[in-house]
């Protein structure tokens, strides 16, 4: 339980971003679609391993919702494909880890707050909002 200090707190933001990088659209031909999907399990590889050392508290349960809202955004309209489930698993289990930080912290379901009326790709956001209104 805690909080990043404010130079932790923008270097993980930056390792996130650095991240997404890898979990980008696809639009070429199928002969590089493997080179492709390993791109998407590298970006999640290198999420994991970020969500895995973080703090449970609300700043970073703010950090792991603005992850969730960004990739459901790559997904739904900026051409990824995760046909195969990398993207879609990494956030589902995400969201698991928020569950769980709810359940450490009930401050954090505040950051919750922020995927009210909001309509995701996957519906991920139901199980945080609807459990713990």
């Amino acid at each position: 339980m805690g909080s990043l200090t404010e130079k932790k707190l923008s270097a993980t933001k930056k390792m996130i971003t650095d991240a997404l990088r890898y979990v980008k659209s696809y639009n070429g031909p199928s002969r590089i679609w493997f080179a492709y999907q390993d791109s998407l399990s590298e970006g999640c590889r290198r999420l994991s391993a970020i969500v895995s050392g973080l703090p449970v508290g609300v700043q970073t349960t703010e950090v792991l919702v603005d992850l969730l809202l960004r990739l459901d955004k790559k997904i739904s309209g900026s051409g990824v494909d995760d046909s195969d489930g990398t993207v879609g698993d990494f956030m589902v289990e995400t969201v698991d880890v928020l569950k769980e930080y709810a359940k450490l912290d009930a401050e954090c379901i505040k950051a919750f707050d922020k995927l009210k009326n909001r309509n995701t790709s996957f519906g991920w956001e139901e199980t945080l909002i609807n459990k713990h209104v």
